[in-house]
């Protein structure tokens, strides 16, 4: 095998047809790494001996100390990880190449999935051949630096991906009934979605401090620039119309109402034999509960209405596009409405938006791997869970250790 250097629209075509394709291996990418973290970047591509171009990487580069460097491949190599050979011939011609280059490791997060769980968990489809891929990986130098469960690697090994589709009705009829009794409360309250056509990252991260998320700014600002040269990046907006929510809560409240009275006039009639009296009970216990929500809402919007006669911004979402699919970066809600269910609203709308587009999936974003109801993280999963969606977990991180002694110097000077 040949390691070779490729032009910027070389690595982006071959990225673009790549199965592992992910927008971390993309010259976007690049670009931003070079402006919010200062690496240096290079384009490999890995030819075989009929001169065939079977991988390649965008690797990221920085200087540690003396002279020597190491390197990170977002997302790993866009290459086949199955083939035994193919493996130790790509770690010999890295070697071979870039030890004399004095490169002591290159960082590599795969995107080959270990598992696939539930929302509590659980394991779902388990990938048999991991451990024959980390047996490989250990003959090759390749040192796992671990199954974490939080934020302990560059890229979190734990993510929650949804299949899309063109027809809207299929992606919502395949959500959870929790999901769709939250997007229905969320369009009783007459919140819409919308693209922001401005395409303003300085009003967006804006409206980010204004919420109280202070964390991050530069990134999401780098990141935006960095994919919106080829409109990969967008931004969504979601806002309450509160002169409609005020009149959607006054008119859901007198339609339960009426039914309600009707329902508690057929258990006043104790009339078994025309009617069903312990369905009537229990769809009335049910309409209480509706009624009560109701009440709240026409006291919410009524105030709403008055502070707000225009409307008012609610959340905020960003999203970042590669060749197959979507990720959404950002999905932020202002917490005086975090009752509104805004979160899974915005996840629904953005699904129909790239849904519409052809896309084929969607990364609704990081998690960990602790799945506790009573975790601090748990709330973050909740929002991202029972939209037809299944939590990945990857097989995590790895350093390619290229030079032995220099690796033992650097995990010395660094405590790691």
């Amino acid at each position: 095998m040949r390691i070779i250097t490729l032009t910027k629209d070389e690595f982006d075509n071959f990225s673009n047809r790549h199965s592992f394709n992910t927008f971390y291996q993309s010259s976007n990418y690049a670009d931003f790494a070079k402006i919010n973290d200062e690496y240096n970047t290079h384009y490999l591509g890995f030819v075989d001996s009929n001169d065939n171009l079977i991988g390649a990487s965008l690797m990221l580069y920085k200087t540690l100390f003396w002279g020597y460097k190491c390197a990170y491949a977002p997302r790993g190599f866009l290459f086949k990880y199955d083939n035994d050979e193919s493996i130790e011939d790509l770690v010999v011609s890295l070697k071979r190449l870039l030890h004399k280059q004095k490169f002591i490791f290159i960082t590599i997060d795969p995107p080959i999935v270990a598992s696939e769980r539930d929302k509590g968990g659980n394991t779902i489809q388990f990938n048999n051949g991991i451990n024959h891929i980390l047996n490989v990986f250990k003959r090759n130098n390749f040192e796992h630096l671990g199954f974490n469960l939080y934020n302990e690697s560059k890229l979190s090994r734990w993510n929650v991906i949804a299949k899309l589709n063109q027809d809207s009705r299929i992606i919502y009829n395949n959500f959870s009934n929790d999901v769709k009794e939250k997007i229905t409360h969320a369009n009783n309250m007459a919140i819409t979605v919308g693209e922001d056509t401005t395409r303003n990252i300085t009003d967006f991260l804006d409206y980010l401090k204004k919420i109280g998320m202070k964390k991050n700014l530069k990134y999401y600002h780098n990141l935006f620039n960095a994919f919106d040269k080829n409109r990969k990046a967008k931004i969504f907006y979601a806002k309450i119309n509160t002169k409609k929510y005020t009149q959607s809560a006054n008119t859901l409240y007198a339609k339960e109402e009426e039914k309600n009275k009707a329902l508690a006039s057929i258990i006043q009639s104790g009339d078994r034999e025309k009617y069903n009296i312990q369905k009537a009970i229990n769809d009335k216990i049910a309409s209480d509960k509706l009624l009560h929500m109701y009440k709240k809402d026409i006291v919410n919007s009524t105030k709403l209405l008055k502070n707000f006669p225009d409307g008012i911004t609610c959340g905020a979402a960003l999203t970042i596009e590669e060749s197959r699919g979507v990720n959404i970066i950002v999905n932020a809600v202002d917490k005086n409405y975090e009752e509104s269910n805004i979160a899974q609203l915005l996840n629904y709308e953005i699904m129909k938006y790239f849904g519409k587009a052809n896309y084929q999936y969607i990364n609704l974003g990081a998690i960990t791997g602790n799945f506790d109801r009573n975790s601090k993280y748990y709330p973050i999963l909740e929002t991202k869970l029972g939209f037809n969606s299944s939590v990945i977990e990857y097989i995590g991180e790895f350093n390619i250790i290229l030079n032995p002694m220099m690796y033992k110097i650097y995990k010395k000077k660094y405590k790691l």
